[in-house]
């Protein structure tokens, strides 16, 4: 149950000290009196701020350079990455098994609703299960950029670059695990690209983010996936980075001024409550499972610090410090498990390849 006695216990909810035991049923019927009163399981752990937590651990977990984000497994029990032309999957017990052929493999999603991979690669979605069995290429008609399984459903969500009208254009697709359904949500306009794709934790949304042509993001969507329903969301400023927090309620932008400084941003979706985190060269914008704390890297000279900050900007914690192995990389990834207890990063995709880190926090 939630840590929150108000919110974890309406008022229709029965008490701590009730006989649970009487009769010997009466555990049952107490359980649906819970659920039926409306009693919520948390779905995420409790919000902890940055000057509850400490680093107890931060490692190597591979040594083979990834091409890929590392992306956690819905049970936060393992990482998959692509790397030396293959997908691997790293389990913390620590061992790590290759399970599938790629040939580059740039970007890769897990799905909780069907146990499913899906793997960006050169130009194609393959799903795949996690050990490699299942692997089929979704016929898609255009050229994959990006995907995302929603987190609730058996949606993928697919950025395709198609050609249209003499050019090319950007389209966001939805399909299903075979490709079997299809269907069309937005379609950048003219002269833009699709930079990114998120989804909202119902399902039903996706925030769609829009690029230039020097390859900020200029433009945000809050798009509705089932019928014809789309909301602007205001930015700062051109963002190099936009993330969506896990409650839909927050954002992370790294937005440069007009002298090109880079500053990391929080706040809500209507922009009000700015609050600035960080300034510099940041990159690797992650948020917590309970969207109250964003990770981040900053490089300079070769070097990467990584940091867990509040979102409210409270405070912060350092994870890491260290030396780029590759230095030309554009900058790193940096995604949470489902127990927000650990944060792994690492160097960025697409142009570079590097090592995958974990850091372990704990409570002080």
């Amino acid at each position: 149950m939630s840590r929150n006695p108000a919110a974890a216990r309406p008022a229709a909810c029965l008490p701590c000290g009730a006989d649970m035991t009487r009769g010997g049923r009466a555990l049952p019927v107490l359980l649906l009196a819970v659920l039926a009163a409306g009693c919520q399981v948390s779905r995420h752990p409790a919000p902890e701020s940055t000057r509850q937590l400490r680093v107890v651990d931060v490692r190597r977990v591979v040594d083979r350079p990834a091409r890929s984000p590392a992306v956690w497994s819905p049970d936060g029990a393992a990482l998959a990455f692509t790397a030396d032309g293959r997908v691997w999957v790293y389990r913390l017990d620590g061992t790590l098994r290759s399970v599938a052929p790629v040939r580059t493999g740039t970007e890769l999603t897990w799905s909780a609703p069907v146990g499913l991979l899906a793997v960006v690669d050169e130009g194609s979605v393959w799903t795949l299960r996690p050990d490699g069995a299942s692997r089929q290429r979704l016929a898609l008609g255009g050229r994959a950029l990006r995907a995302a399984w929603a987190p609730g459903s058996d949606r993928l969500a697919v950025v395709l670059r198609r050609q249209r009208d003499g050019g090319s254009a950007d389209e966001l697709w939805l399909t299903n695990r075979d490709g079997g359904f299809r269907r069309l949500v937005f379609a950048a306009p003219a002269g833009r690209r699709i930079a990114d794709v998120q989804w909202f934790s119902d399902s039903l949304y996706l925030l769609v983010s829009v690029s230039g042509d020097e390859g900020a993001v200029t433009e945000a969507w809050r798009v509705r996936i089932a019928y014809p329903d789309r909301r602007r969301i205001p930015l700062e400023a051109p963002a190099d980075a936009l993330a969506l927090a896990p409650s839909g309620r927050l954002m992370a932008a790294v937005v440069r001024d007009a002298a090109g400084a880079a500053r990391l941003v929080v706040s809500r979706l209507d922009g009000t409550g700015r609050v600035t985190l960080a300034t510099g060269r940041v990159s690797g914008v992650g948020w917590s499972p309970q969207s109250d704390k964003v990770a981040f890297a900053r490089t300079d000279d070769g070097r990467a610090e990584v940091y867990v900050a509040d979102a409210d900007g409270s405070g912060r914690l350092r994870v890491h410090a260290y030396r780029l192995e590759f230095p030309g990389s554009p900058g790193l990834s940096a995604s949470w498990s489902p127990s927000g207890r650990e944060v792994t990063f690492g160097t960025n995709t697409g142009d570079g390849v590097g090592p995958v880190w974990l850091a372990r926090l704990a409570r002080r």
